[in-house]
Parts: C-alpha cells; structure tokens; sequence
C-alpha cells in the first residue's frame, strides 16, 4: 500500500512539473527594405525554412523602399514582445541609429543583404559586393573588347550593395583599359532603368556596354536598347535568380547576370545564436 502511494505521489508530481513547463516559442521579426523578385524569393525561401523550427515563427514586414517605414517597423517588433529582429537596411546611414539603438538595449539584431555604418549587430549575413563588381568588370571588358566604354545603372543612393557594385566596378573596369563613361541610380526599378537608359545612350552614342545592379534594370534598359536598335550594346546585370536574370540570358535579353544568393534558409537558422 505505501508502495502504491509513493507510485501515486511521483506520477502526481511529475504530471504538476510536466503542466508547469512551456516550451519557448522565438518570434523572429524580419524587416525587409523593399518588395521585389529578388525578395519574394528570400521570403519564399525563410517561410519555408521556418517550417523546420518548431520553437519558431515568423513575421515579415516590408519598407517599401521607405526608410521611415522601415524604423517603424523596427520599433513595432520591439513593442511587439518579438525575440530577434532580422534586418535588411534600406539605407545605411539612415537606419544605422534605429538599429544601434535596439541593438544596445539588448535586443539581438541580425543584419542581411545591406549593411549599416556601424558594428552595433550580432551576426551579418552578407555578400561581397564590391567582389561582384570586379568579376562584373572583368567579364565586361572581354565582352565589349579593346574599346570597352560602358554606362552603369546603380541601384538605391545610400544602399551599401549599390556602393560596393559601384566602387569595386569602376575601380577594375578603368584599370582594364575601359572607360566608364557615366553612372546614374535607377533605384532598383526596371521602370526607373528604361528612363535612364534612354537618356544616357543619346547623351554617349559611343556606348558599347551596360552594367546594371541587378537584372530588372538590366532588362529595362534592354528594351531601350532594342526599341532605339542598339543591338550591337551588351548588357549585364545582378543576381541571376532563375525566373529573372538566368532567363533573360536564355532568351538573349541580356548578354550575362551575376550571382547574389538569397539564402533565405540561412537567415532563420541564425535564431538559434542570439546574444
């Protein structure tokens, strides 16, 4: 009988501690700069990943291209309880205060894709732009040959990938014997890119090269090239996501596209090192 009680008092006991334990659910908040391909993809691809965390879920706001947006954002993970915040910085010297800030009362930022100006983060996830933009140049000047003269199509002012293609472009390129002849933003949007291409290939007719951020802009300003009938200009542009750039090669829209992964699945599995 006193065995029977002590059986009863343990299984009663470990059926309380059982009760009394929760298992922690991280709430992951991603603040994403802007909406586009490239980013579909990445949510695409961290949706999918948060699928095999069941200690997690997700949240993802976009900016919209709006700096002011994106703070909001960041301030309402914050008031919101969430555990991480996961960034991609519209513009560096804008967003480097909100994040040093969030970052410095305890709360683990991870920073991907763009960068800020500022150490004040516990992990980035990022690429080499200015890498991108040498092998760009590179390959450029063996596709327009001795006479390389280029125009370039940047991507969003204050933006670090912009700056980085930009920089490590221009550097490579003058040092092959090519010659940038002008570089304008385009802010990321193919719209944006047909304007700019239409009046830089009148104001530089010699243009024989187009080096666009990334592959919308490319494909933008392929159509300018081709409603102007400029066919004898090659193109190149960034990030080669299979349904956009890679396909544009295919079909001969532009001459080539470099690489820029998204690794969405990279980005949620960083939940598990927070500070």
């Amino acid at each position: 009988m006193l065995r029977f009680f002590l059986s009863y008092c343990w299984l009663a006991l470990l059926f309380i501690l059982s009760g009394c334990t929760e298992v922690k659910t991280y709430r992951i908040g991603v603040s994403q700069c802007s909406e586009d391909d490239w980013r579909m993809k990445l949510n695409d691809e961290i949706n999918r990943e948060i699928m095999f965390h069941e200690d997690a879920e997700v949240e993802i706001q976009s900016a919209n291209d709006n700096s002011a947006k994106q703070i909001d954002d960041i301030r309402y993970f914050v008031s919101h309880g969430f555990d991480i915040i996961i960034v991609s910085p519209n513009e560096a010297t804008t967003l480097t205060p909100v994040i040093r800030e969030v970052y410095g009362n305890g709360m683990p930022v991870v920073i991907f894709d763009r960068n800020i100006n500022d150490n004040t983060y516990t992990a980035r996830i990022g690429v080499d732009d200015e890498g991108i933009g040498r092998s760009a140049a590179t390959y450029a000047r063996n596709l327009a040959g001795d006479n390389a003269k280029a125009i370039e199509i940047g991507g969003l002012e204050g933006s670090t990938p912009a700056y980085g293609r930009h920089k490590g472009f221009a550097s490579e390129f003058e040092s092959l014997g090519g010659t940038l002849l002008a570089s304008v933003a385009a802010d990321w949007n193919k719209e944006d890119a047909i304007r700019v291409a239409d009046s830089l290939l009148k104001l530089y007719p010699e243009v024989n090269l187009i080096y666009a951020h990334n592959d919308r802009m490319a494909i933008g300003a392929s159509e300018t090239v081709r409603r102007l009938g400029r066919d004898d200009i090659k193109i190149i542009g960034i990030d080669a996501a299979p349904e956009i750039g890679i396909q544009a090669v295919a079909d001969t829209l532009i001459d080539a596209t470099f690489l820029y992964p998204t690794e969405g699945h990279r980005i949620i599995q960083t939940y598990n090192h927070p500070r």
